[in-house]
């Protein structure tokens, strides 16, 4: 099916995306001691033993926190090689009772099932704001689409598809851009799992609302602060280190295959095409690659890394990219093509061609 076949071509990945949620700083070890002697309180500090040769110090200090990643690990230790002993995911609150000075942080959290779990997490996956804000209301859904595990394409995965008519629970809103839903699958199975708010019939907000949420769906939109997009998305082209800026977006010149080129040729590829948007970047996206760099249109491609290292130059269709993203969708012979607009990524839609690395 046509349409389905694009929707999944924009929305395969990217790490624009960097799914960073926006979030409040969580004490550190230092923080907390500091705090509490402010406080005029006396930190209580133990030694946790990892193992012969290695030790975390961790200070008692209270908070309620929400898992703000993807997945966080409970382990029976502070460290990433200890024992996991429960997956929770995003949005999952949890009470922190300390904080260690390696990052970790020890938790506890109780689920549906009542039962309370005491181990450590990351710190750096805590945050003091919950990600999703939680309703309970049926919906039906106006667009096919395959559910995925997280709202954003860099990192979710699909779980399941729901097609247009179908009615589910939406137990959560993500950043008004994505929306939590309860749905069944093909097996009857209950999934719940992560869907673009515009591809649900929901009630219409207040016009206050809805212009915010116009805003953050969709688009780059005006911010304070120091990014290439601040000034850049009222239609007016300026550029940056000699880089056109169009409406928010890096447009890079269009490169051709060098007349000494040496090619070697790939195999051929599946190529998808994605945009800045918060639909396809996430609901988080602050432009940059996984590799540190703003992408550009007419240069920036998203691969899978173990098959074309970083900064290597590909040949699509004649026309030279360069490998500087990435994406949980983009798997051996994929590659996904960073253009301007959602409407360019569905005219350009998904082909399969020849692709060449240039030595």
């Amino acid at each position: 099916m046509k349409k389905r076949i694009l929707t999944g071509g924009i929305l395969l990945s990217l790490s624009l995306m960097m799914a960073v949620p926006a979030q409040a700083a969580v004490l550190e070890y230092q923080d907390a001691v500091n705090v509490m002697k402010q406080d005029n309180k006396t930190p209580e500090i133990r030694t946790i033993k990892i193992n012969a040769k290695r030790s975390a110090k961790l200070v008692e200090y209270e908070e309620d926190l929400y898992i703000s990643a993807k997945a966080a690990m409970i382990r029976q230790l502070p460290s990433e090689k200890s024992k996991a002993v429960k997956k929770l995911v995003l949005g999952d609150e949890v009470h922190q009772t300390g904080i260690c000075d390696n990052g970790w942080t020890q938790i506890s959290y109780t689920g549906a099932d009542k039962k309370e779990q005491i181990g450590y997490v990351d710190g750096g996956k805590l945050s003091d704001n919950s990600q999703i804000q939680k309703v309970k209301e049926e919906v039906t859904v106006n667009t096919d689409f395959n559910v995925l595990d997280y709202p954003g394409m860099k990192d979710g995965l699909e779980l399941g598809e729901v097609i247009e008519d179908d009615e589910v629970t939406r137990t959560g809103i993500c950043n008004k851009v994505w929306s939590r839903i309860s749905f069944k699958d093909i097996e009857g199975k209950q999934v719940t799992g992560f869907i673009p708010t515009s591809y649900l019939n929901v009630e219409e907000e207040t016009e206050e609302e809805t212009e915010e949420a116009d805003t953050e769906e969709g688009m780059i939109h005006k911010t304070a602060g120091d990014s290439v997009f601040v000034d850049a998305v009222d239609g007016v082209t300026e550029t940056m280190d000699g880089v056109e800026v169009q409406d928010g977006v890096l447009v890079g010149d269009i490169e051709d295959v060098p007349a000494n080129a040496k090619l070697k040729s790939l195999g051929t590829f599946r190529i998808t095409h994605y945009c800045p948007c918060s639909i396809c970047c996430g609901p988080w996206a602050d432009g940059i690659t996984s590799t540190g760099v703003t992408a550009q249109t007419n240069h920036t491609i998203a691969v899978e890394p173990s098959q074309i290292p970083y900064g290597s130059k590909v040949v699509i269709n004649g026309q030279v990219y360069t490998a500087e993203d990435c994406g949980g969708g983009i798997t051996e012979n994929c590659i996904d093509v960073y253009v301007a607009s959602h409407e360019e990524a569905y005219e350009k839609g998904v082909y399969y061609t020849d692709v060449y690395l240039i030595q």
